[in-house]
């Protein structure tokens, strides 16, 4: 009889192998076998904990997507006004970047397939929505419904870009100069006055 607890446990080892695989070699050079081989599992366990690629791969992105809102809401815990709020949400996105290079990559194989997958738009579409919904709150306080409704998009889509450059160039220093840029597009944009 298995060990209470066990399931999760290695579910979770065979998203950590996957997410090394698809940062190494990327989302259709990663296969069950490697997974299975990578976790040091039997491709029957792997099989019996998900059914087939499509399922691990969702699982993984799902996995991925808890850790950058576990970023988020880490700043958000500290934040007591709008600006901090909508501080917060860039921060997080910005901490997660460092989460490491196959995270980031990783991110960006899910990405490219949302196109194709519906799965992953559904995913996809919900990350979307919850970051708005975030960041049009924090900013509806301080302007009108249209206006933060307008800026929230603009600030999701500057932090895609930040996402993208990262996993095209995931160095320390464009790690680095996202953070500066993403405060000197809030100064601008909202009229803060953010210091790095």
């Amino acid at each position: 009889m298995p060990k209470v607890g066990m399931q999760e446990i290695r579910k979770k080892q065979l998203v950590e192998a996957t997410l090394s695989l698809i940062g190494e070699q990327g989302l259709a050079g990663t296969s069950m076998a490697q997974v299975s081989a990578r976790s040091g599992m039997s491709n029957g366990i792997v099989h019996h904990y998900f059914s087939d690629k499509n399922a691990l791969l969702e699982a993984t992105l799902r996995e991925l997507n808890k850790r950058i809102n576990a970023e988020i809401f880490n700043h958000l815990r500290q934040s007591q006004t709008p600006s901090e709020r909508v501080q917060a949400f860039v921060e997080g996105n910005v901490s997660a970047l460092n989460l490491t290079r196959e995270n980031v990559a990783a991110w960006l194989a899910f990405w490219a397939q949302v196109p194709q997958s519906q799965q992953f738009q559904r995913i996809q579409n919900i990350v979307a929505r919850r970051s708005h919904s975030l960041l049009f709150h924090a900013l509806a306080k301080s302007m009108d419904k249209t206006t933060a409704r307008y800026k929230a998009q603009m600030i999701a889509v500057f932090i895609d870009g930040l996402w993208l450059r990262a996993a095209v160039d995931p160095t320390p220093e464009t790690i680095g100069d996202s953070r500066r840029l993403a405060y000197e597009f809030l100064n601008n944009l909202l009229g803060y006055d953010l210091k790095v």
